[in-house]
């Protein structure tokens, strides 16, 4: 008779994670913490979609038809394939030790088996041997000798649509064995906690390694506000110290504490509940030339890629918005976002150069990302080159200004510009937009221009109009951003 709560390999490797995590995953199947939300479900479809691409490496392969809700079947039909001299299947399911697994690829050579699991990485991470290793175990204890496991990756080298394979292949038989010998006894003991209560485990860097554990808020209590853990790239060392002096809110920490500049004015930022204009902010601001333009990109990285020299994962700006604002305070709105199935660089170079035409200085948030965008489209669209790369040596960071010079208590120790707006200007806060997130964009923007035939063409029309309402507001917050911190420093001054 089966367990009535069997392992599989994913709870397995939760319970390496944390035993208490695996109780809950296991009692609450249906907790609402397991509910993924818009930036964890596309993560699970782009790794399906990667799954599914991976099965043409295995030409005239037996694929299993897996139900998550009837493994046995899954495992019945593994058995019946492997009797009648399957050499290659697919999602081939055992049931050993009380864990199932489904496999990616079993493949037969010479009298043994080779076990490939499917990544959609791009390299091999350490919380992939574990993964590998349970499989490895169960198979042997089914009665097939395991020859070599492998971790079949994307292959960072790989140009669209022909140079290089899609995917490379790891031998990591050695970094499993190293784990095979204990994997029936964690197995064992999981089994044990599963049958009792709720399991004593404490709170620590288990919580969010190799993943973020869903039930973090049920065994972490709520911070403070003002916490000391806000505190700006703040150091596990003095956190350390400071916790053991009894010290929770940045407001307690002492006069003498050692902090950096950045800290120091978080600190006394709370101590006066107000925020802190630095000296050098005017001085700052007045090095950018008008016409100044406020530029922001939206990019999409699909793990396949689509596009003629593009890579997995590459980043392909697809969007653009740019506020130009003159000397004289006048503002113009110039934005594009890609359309079709093809190519998009070359219709948001030639857009952009029209857009970034007069500007003395091109101005970003994080500024790195601006800067590598245009150096893509430069590399990519040679007719616009010259103009894209003189955009790019005339980018400016208003980040590091906002960073070096101002700090509000709101700010929480972040200088995300989602963070920074409503602290300073809570009028342009982003609530209001249907898209507030620049990953969910990226995810958005990648399922309208690579997988359009998702949605209707009312629905395509509606998401193009929230990313272009979520870029733009990018950019018109940096106008009013801008305009705000030259008050404040003239105040200042």
């Amino acid at each position: 008779m089966a367990p009535r709560i069997p392992l599989s390999k994913s709870r397995f490797t939760a319970g390496l994670q944390c035993h208490r995590q695996l109780w809950w995953k296991a009692h609450e199947p249906r907790a609402p913490e397991l509910n993924p939300d818009a930036t964890l479900q596309a993560r699970f479809d782009m790794g399906n979609r990667v799954g599914e691409r991976a099965r043409q490496e295995f030409p005239n392969a037996t694929l299993i038809d897996l139900d998550h809700r009837r493994p046995f079947a899954a495992v019945e039909a593994t058995r019946k394939a492997l009797a009648a001299g399957a050499s290659v299947i697919l999602e081939a399911s055992f049931f050993e030790d009380n864990i199932f697994v489904a496999v990616d690829a079993l493949s037969k050579e010479g009298d043994g088996w080779v076990v490939t699991e499917v990544k959609a990485t791009i390299k091999v991470k350490p919380h992939h041997i574990p993964d590998a290793a349970v499989q490895a175990h169960v198979i042997d204890k089914a009665g097939l000798r395991v020859a070599r496991v492998e971790l079949m990756h994307l292959n960072r080298a790989h140009r669209h649509p022909d140079q290089g394979p899609l995917f490379t292949r790891a031998d990591i038989t050695q970094d499993v064995a190293a784990l095979r010998d204990g994997i029936a006894d964690e197995a064992r003991a999981q089994m044990r906690m599963l049958e009792g209560m709720l399991p004593d485990v404490e709170p620590g860097p288990h919580c969010t390694a190799p993943y973020n554990c869903p039930f973090l808020a049920r065994c972490n209590a709520p911070l403070p506000d003002h916490a000391i853990e806000d505190l700006h790239r703040i150091s596990a060392k003095k956190l350390g110290e400071l916790r053991d002096d009894g010290i929770e809110t940045v407001d307690q920490i002492p006069s003498d504490f050692p902090l950096n500049g950045i800290q120091e004015r978080h600190r006394t930022a709370i101590l006066r509940n107000e925020q802190i204009i630095e000296p050098g902010l005017q001085r700052a601001l007045a090095a950018y030339r008008y016409p100044i333009a406020m530029l922001d990109f939206e990019t999409v990285n699909p793990a396949l890629p689509l596009w003629s020299g593009c890579s997995p994962f590459g980043k392909i700006p697809v969007q653009f918005s740019v506020h130009t604002l003159s000397e004289d305070g006048e503002v113009s709105h110039d934005a594009y976002l890609a359309e079709g199935e093809g190519d998009p660089r070359p219709g948001v170079a030639e857009a952009l150069v029209r857009a970034l035409d007069g500007a003395a200085t091109v101005l970003a948030w994080n500024a790195v990302f601006e800067k590598e965008c245009l150096r893509n489209l430069a590399e990519n669209c040679p007719e616009h080159a010259d103009a894209l790369l003189e955009a790019r040596a005339n980018t400016e960071d208003l980040l590091p200004v906002v960073r070096n010079h101002v700090y509000h208590p709101e700010f929480r120790g972040s200088f995300s510009i989602k963070d920074v707006v409503p602290a300073l200007l809570p009028e342009m806060a982003y609530d209001d937009l249907e898209v507030t997130d620049g990953q969910v964009a990226s995810f958005l923007l990648e399922r309208l221009l690579c997988r359009p035939g998702e949605l209707s063409a009312e629905a395509r029309q509606a998401l193009r109009e929230q990313l272009v309402a979520y870029c733009q507001h990018d950019t018109a917050v940096m106008v009013d951003l801008f305009r705000f911190l030259n008050r404040v420093a003239a105040d200042a001054d």
